[in-house]
């Protein structure tokens, strides 16, 4: 674990192109926010090397203390808000006794066919439950999954905790950490599970805004079960000074990043019409969310959209010139509630690569020679989530998003 550390601290490093000061291990949590952990804009405050050094500390902590790992990911980009070094880190702590989940969160936001493709995808690395951890942001454009409710949802992954927790018959209680990237619904997959126990009051604090949750937080269950809530990961990639900004705009779109933070909103809209042009149907319901009429095919595409964005929500400034700061925060508010349509394809692969012990440790690309099925078929039969939507068999999966 201190090597994979080690690494992650050496990418950081590189991405941010100093040294980290590590002067005051001890020093306290205040001002630690999710979106801390990537790199902040360069007019702000910088803030990254403490807040780094407090994600190492409690990235360390829920894993070294979960016997489950809940990875939480965005089901609109599942991959984006996926790390290998995080699954590798689970892989290789206490010589690969914990067990790792897939949370595909946010369901609601993308299309039956979306999802079925991204479960079939990721089950052939770890087991994967679907979940609606919360209702919809005022006006998002949701699609109904029928019994993938998240009354349904929250208390199929209930029951697959209690599964593992009485067949390992320990006197003490299962141990459940919650990880993924800010605002991916950490802390709105224990508000579910605990909301089944007649928790009203939500055991943790949820918002739309990266930074919500700060400090590790531990929830109990009932006697066998306790959840463990952290901060959100996120893992800056290195790079020139371009692959930072496509990244930089990656991760607002992530709303990894608290809005406060965010230098240059225009660059994550422009990320954004870049991906949903690849899309006649998911440009065009981007331009009638603003009943913006089709826009020119040549020139600044993105500044002629906040443009036009600016005009239809009233963002102007003096003399009636358009705001195009205030406007790409709108879209990027739009996009983050769900208003906005748009997902990332599954990619099609023929087979996934398995991950060994020696490869975990050493964080190495493992060929993809076959499907990881014999671990994942171990541990769903661990969690007994065979036909309760951990079995990417075809008649099972197409029963639960018909």
């Amino acid at each position: 674990m201190a090597a994979l550390m080690a690494s992650a601290r050496a990418r950081v490093q590189d991405f941010e192109g100093e040294e980290d000061d590590l002067e005051d291990e001890e020093e306290e949590w205040g001002g630690f926010e999710d979106g801390d952990a990537g790199e902040q804009p360069t007019s702000l405050p910088a803030r990254k090397d403490s807040s780094r050094k407090a994600f190492d500390k409690v990235f360390k902590q829920v894993v070294d203390a979960a016997d489950v790992v809940l990875y939480v990911l965005d089901a609109r980009d599942p991959e984006g808000t996926r790390s290998k070094e995080v699954e590798h880190s689970v892989m290789a702590a206490e010589g690969g006794n914990k067990r790792l989940i897939l949370i595909l969160n946010k369901i609601d936001l993308v299309p039956p066919p979306v999802l079925k493709a991204w479960l079939v995808h990721l089950r052939r690395y770890f087991p994967t439950i679907p979940l609606r951890a919360s209702g919809p942001a005022p006006n998002a454009k949701t699609f109904d999954h029928k019994q993938l409710t998240v009354k349904g949802t929250s208390e199929t992954l209930f029951k697959a905790l209690k599964s593992y927790a009485q067949s390992k018959s320990l006197k003490r209680s299962i141990s459940v950490g919650v990880i993924g990237y800010p605002n991916v619904g950490k802390s709105s997959v224990i508000n579910a599970l605990t909301s089944r126990l007649g928790n009203r009051s939500g055991a943790c604090p949820v918002g739309a805004e990266a930074g919500v949750t700060t400090s590790l937080r531990e929830v109990k269950l009932d006697n066998k079960l306790k959840l463990l809530d952290s901060p959100g990961i996120v893992f800056p990639s290195s790079g020139d000074k371009a692959a930072k900004a496509e990244e930089q705009a990656r991760l607002v779109l992530l709303n990894a990043i608290p809005p406060k933070e965010i230098a240059d909103p225009a660059a994550a809209v422009d990320l954004l019409l870049k991906r949903l042009s690849a899309s006649l149907d998911m440009y065009q319901k981007l331009l009638d969310v603003y009943s913006i009429p089709p826009l020119p095919t040549y020139g600044d595409v993105t500044t002629a959209f906040l443009v036009e964005v600016a005009r239809k929500r009233g963002r102007l400034g003096k003399g009636g010139v358009p705001n195009l700061y205030s406007a790409a925060q709108t879209v990027i508010t739009d996009w983050r509630d769900g208003r906005i349509q748009g997902w990332m394809d599954a990619p099609v692969l023929p087979v996934a690569p398995a991950v060994s012990a020696t490869s975990a440790v050493n964080g190495d690309e493992v060929p993809p020679t076959g499907d990881q099925k014999e671990i994942v078929k171990e541990w769903a039969a661990e969690f007994k989530l065979e036909g309760l939507w951990g079995d990417d068999a075809a008649d099972e999966t197409d029963a639960m998003v018909s």
